[in-house]
């Protein structure tokens, strides 16, 4: 698996994912994406790039080249404490269960902690989104509160610098 920056076509290989009703399950109210939100989503990771020198990093699996989906950093700017990042992944449903959002994040984590120079990275998810809860505990991520995001639900994790660096390679 590779964390990739992306191109602009790269909208349309992912808009699988963005029409899977698993994954739209605890996502996005649960409703597909247009076409022009997938395309603004796409172009928004490289601004954010550009500007925060972090964004979600395209997935793509070594063995075909597929998108696998997306893994990385995003600002927070609706959060009341000090969540300013906050790390997020979307996978393909075909590949749940394998270990590969926990492999994305960890070096997403890496790469915020270390090249980007964060001190602190939050996790959001909806409460009853069993499988993102128990990746942000694999990740070494502790819970902090339930509040609320979009005007849902969610709990919040929280992992800092000197505790991802005390962590073995492999997680918790």
């Amino acid at each position: 698996m590779l964390l990739q920056p992306w191109e602009s076509r790269d909208w349309e290989e992912l808009r699988p994912i963005t029409q899977d009703p698993l994954v739209l399950r605890y996502v996005s109210g649960g409703k597909p994406w247009s076409e022009e939100r997938i395309i603004e989503f796409v172009a928004r990771q490289s601004r954010h790039f550009e500007k925060y020198g972090h964004c979600f990093w395209k997935i793509v699996l070594r063995a075909n080249g597929r998108l696998g989906r997306f893994c990385g950093l995003q600002p927070l700017e609706d959060l009341k404490d000090d969540c300013k990042v906050e790390i997020g992944w979307w996978l393909a449903s075909d590949l749940w269960g394998a270990g590969l959002a926990t492999e994305a994040a960890r070096a997403a984590l890496a790469d915020g902690f270390g090249r980007v120079g964060l001190a602190r990275i939050v996790a959001l998810a909806l409460t009853e989104n069993k499988a993102s809860v128990r990746v942000m505990e694999k990740l070494g991520m502790q819970y902090e509160m339930v509040t609320a995001h979009h005007g849902y639900p969610v709990a919040q994790y929280a992992i800092e610098k000197p505790r991802f660096a005390e962590l073995p390679p492999s997680g918790v």
